[in-house]
């Protein structure tokens, strides 16, 4: 019985532990991270990012409550890739058009256009991130900080998840 019962106390702890409301530096890194440096509608991911957020810190807390939560903060911003290898990546990913239609109909045709406009979209939109990426941080290469960043950051908390605000 007093297995059942220190078992039990451990595990209710571990969970409370893990339900935390409290804002730390990990989460605030989370969602600088994926709001920030990743942008799926334009194939950068988790995956194909070229920047990671690195030593973030909170400089100083603005507003703390159960659903909003704004801080400064400072952090690395750290190249994962060089910028030949981001431009290299976006360029694969640019070339993999949609399935193209298998059968000559009225809807094929329209299938055919959607993936020819969908590969040109992905195009144009991998060779703005490149410019846009080497303009504001020149020739990066992997492991380079290219920018100490302080910023004040804004969350949310939407379905028991912090967002950016």
């Amino acid at each position: 019985m007093k297995k059942f019962v220190l078992a039990a106390a451990i595990a209710s702890t571990l969970f409370l532990a893990g339900c935390s409301d409290k804002v730390d530096e990990s989460t605030i890194t989370n969602v600088v991270q994926t709001s920030q440096y990743e942008q799926p509608n334009l194939g950068i991911t988790a995956e194909t990012t070229p920047f990671a957020v690195k030593n973030l810190k909170i400089t100083k807390v603005l507003l703390d409550t159960k659903t909003d939560y704004k801080a400064e903060v400072s952090y690395d911003l750290v190249a994962n890739k060089s910028l030949e290898e981001f431009k290299s990546s976006m360029k694969a990913l640019a070339a993999k058009p949609k399935m193209p239609a298998t059968d000559t109909t009225t809807e094929a045709k329209t299938d055919d256009m959607s993936s020819a406009l969908h590969t040109l979209k992905n195009n144009l939109a991998a060779e703005v991130m490149v410019v846009a990426f080497s303009a504001k941080y020149g020739d990066f290469k992997a492991g380079q900080t290219v920018d100490t960043v302080n910023e004040n950051v804004s969350l949310k908390k939407v379905n028991d998840q912090w967002v950016k605000d």
